[in-house]
């Protein structure tokens, strides 16, 4: 469980939570541009936040090199007979709402960051992301997901099996 706790530090403290506090601000600030009456388009937004476009792009990768991280560490608590079985499920638990909430607003934060910085190669950093989510999410989540991506015209990133199953 030592590996699982440190993980979960790792994504929720330190140079992680100062990346996710901007990331968060600008997923919030783009929910409320979709919820307004005025369509706004992401790039606005983004420039609206007061964050530079490039130091933001830092950030999202900061997160996502995080979920590299703690994906390659619950596949060894997973792969682990002894000990995995009661922990990868403890830690399955803590993690799923992590990888529900950034599944659901990085696509729109990087969508944002497209418009401002050009094409994100994420496909491999985002590839850890997918797979958490492939391992973690229950099915009334990956319900939501589906439909709220569907609703903003939005795919998630790292490609998950989840989405096209």
């Amino acid at each position: 469980m030592e590996i699982a706790r440190a993980l979960h530090i790792d994504l929720t403290s330190g140079v992680v939570a100062d990346a996710r506090r901007p990331l968060g601000e600008l997923a919030f600030a783009l929910r409320s541009g979709r919820e307004s009456e005025e369509a706004r388009d992401p790039g606005q937004v983004l420039r609206q936040c007061g964050i530079e476009a490039e130091e933001l792009r830092h950030h999202y990768f900061v997160l996502l090199w995080c979920f590299e991280r703690v994906w390659h560490g619950y596949r060894v608590i997973s792969s682990d007979r002894l000990v995995g079985l009661g922990v990868s499920d403890e830690f399955a638990r803590m993690l799923g709402w992590h990888v529900r909430n950034w599944s659901a607003d990085l696509p729109a934060i990087k969508q944002a960051l497209e418009t401002e910085t050009g094409k994100i190669h994420d496909r491999d950093s985002a590839r850890a992301l997918a797979s958490l989510g492939d391992a973690v999410l229950t099915e009334e989540e990956i319900r939501s997901l589906r439909r709220k991506l569907a609703e903003l015209g939005l795919e998630p990133v790292g490609n998950p099996a989840w989405w096209t199953r």
